[in-house]
């Protein structure tokens, strides 16, 4: 077993989903998420999560008291993050499109 594996499973013991196609939380998901706690992210902050798959990263900035728009090309992703969200009781706008849009 990898540790990409093993580091989807502990994101789901934490209440994470993703639904099928939907990119799970892996370990490079931990490694932004460590990045993330050393930035200055206070309430009032504004936050774009590009490409946000799960949406934990823009949850996690929210906890932070961030204002945060999450954006991916992908339904399934789109639907996943405003789930997550909604499963942490946090506040997170989400957006389907891309770049270009």
């Amino acid at each position: 077993m990898t540790a990409a594996v093993n580091t989807s499973a502990a994101f789901r013991r934490q209440g994470v989903r993703t639904l099928p196609g939907v990119y799970a939380p892996q370990h490079d998901t931990h490694l932004l998420l460590r990045a993330l706690a050393r930035e200055t992210v206070r309430p009032g902050s504004e936050v774009i999560d590009l490409g946000t798959g799960s949406g934990l990263l823009a949850v996690a900035a929210a906890r932070r008291g961030a204002h945060v728009t999450a954006v991916d090309v992908g339904r399934r992703a789109v639907l996943t993050a405003r789930l997550n969200a909604r499963l942490a009781g946090q506040r997170v706008t989400v957006h389907r499109g891309d770049l270009a849009d």
